[in-house]
């Protein structure tokens, strides 16, 4: 594979680690889609279960490839540890090879992928600066192989285990019964339940996911799904079923009673939007016994369809009971709003809605002025004559709680209005 590069480390004499190490990265990238395809004809010849693989399927092997590739540099370039959410891109993959290729086979594959970029990196350092940037890479080299590996294997045997089990269609079956309010009769349906261990008085939420634009993949929902479950931090593996556009699970005594579920959803969801999956996710409050289940999936699809188009996380877990009555006020609500508040919170949205932050400071400040200056960065007079400001225009009285409370109330259903049709 070698050859004479004139941005090659070796031919520029004695360059710096830095510039070494990006040159090599520079040089590895533009080969990458050459070095995928040489390793996978050497898969489809060495490994019987890809012997006489069709073209589709040699096709998927070598995106398989170069995605791992393009893993594993952009780690080499951060020097930064891989993580699982990192090789999302790897359950797509897995999905296609159950029933084709066993889990040896499959890991196997991996292997030589990796083991003939390996080679490629080696056969670039051939002076003193390169190899010793190449060194210093081993431990990258050896941790991105181990944490791959053994993903990779997970990954297959649980799509594996998935169709071995109770099948996408039982489950399917036992969640519609779930969230019809039904009982689920003796039989694989109340078995599958009690392997999910929702049992008639288990305490559990309800989460819904949807994509918020055409995925290209029939199997990144699935992959999603696996992905979401996992971030609920659970001991119990939670329940998911993919059932056409929509991704719902049931999770069964969540850590914390769920409270932290939220942020664990939106670091998954940034990672999913980042391999091309954007969804809308929304989340139920916690619920105890199965009869509750269709108002926790009727919550969790509320909270959902409040998530912007862009798409985004929204657990209910994560609210307080005042902030969840703002957010679902209604249009009487909103005509209850004085005249006198609704023009200020107008006024104040065309300058940046100053004024409305310092109130929220001034209230999270425990109404102190002093800190609430000191949180604002503003000196103490300014942060007077803005409450005065906000009185005036109010008409409200900033010393007494229930003012405060309207105002506060106020500014979250008009921010929690929908938009206006163009």
């Amino acid at each position: 594979m070698a050859r004479h590069d004139p941005q090659r480390p070796s031919d520029r004499g004695g360059a710096p680690a830095a510039e070494t190490l990006t040159s090599l990265l520079r040089y590895l990238e533009r080969d990458a889609e050459e070095l995928a395809a040489h390793a996978t004809r050497a898969i489809s010849e060495q490994i019987p279960g890809y012997r006489g693989a069709d073209p589709a399927l040699l096709a998927d092997i070598r995106l398989h490839v170069l995605d791992h590739y393009r893993a594993f540099l952009q780690a080499l370039r951060n020097r930064t540890p891989v993580t699982r959410e990192d090789l999302v891109f790897v359950r797509n993959h897995a999905a296609r090879r159950v029933d084709r290729v066993s889990v040896a086979d499959f890991v196997h594959a991996f292997s030589i992928g990796q083991e003939i970029f390996w080679r490629a990196i080696r056969e670039r350092a051939d002076d003193g600066t390169s190899r010793e940037v190449v060194l210093e890479a081993i431990d990258v080299v050896l941790q991105y192989f181990r944490i791959a590996t053994m993903h990779a294997a997970e990954v297959y045997l649980e799509h594996e285990q998935l169709q071995a089990a109770a099948g996408e269609r039982l489950r399917r079956d036992l969640l519609d019964d779930l969230l019809a309010g039904r009982t689920p009769a003796p039989g694989p349906r109340l078995d599958a339940a009690r392997a999910a261990r929702l049992e008639p008085h288990a305490t559990y939420l309800v989460v819904s996911a949807a994509p918020t634009a055409p995925l290209a993949d029939e199997y990144a929902l699935h992959a999603a799904a696996t992905a979401l479950s996992r971030a609920a931090g659970s001991s119990v593996a939670p329940f998911a079923v993919v059932r056409r556009d929509e991704i719902v699970i049931m999770l069964v005594d969540p850590p914390a009673g769920g409270r932290a579920l939220g942020q664990r959803l939106a670091e998954t969801h940034k990672t999913l939007a980042a391999h091309g999956v954007p969804l809308a996710v929304g989340g139920s409050t916690l619920h105890d016994g199965l009869a509750g289940a269709p108002r926790a999936y009727e919550e969790a699809v509320t909270a959902r369809l409040r998530v912007p188009s862009t798409g985004g996380v929204l657990a209910l877990t994560a609210m307080g009971a005042f902030e969840y009555i703002s957010m679902w006020g209604n249009e009487t609500a909103r005509r209850l709003i004085p005249m006198a508040i609704a023009r200020f919170l107008a006024e104040d949205a065309q300058h940046d809605g100053v004024l409305l932050e310092t109130l929220r400071t001034y209230v999270a400040a425990d109404l102190n002025v002093r800190q609430t200056a000191e949180r604002l960065h503003i000196h103490p007079n300014t942060a007077h004559y803005r409450l005065t400001r906000i009185a005036e225009k109010t008409g409200c009285d900033l010393r007494k709680v229930t003012d405060i409370m309207e105002l506060l109330a106020a500014a979250r259903l008009v921010g929690a209005a929908p938009a206006a049709e163009p």
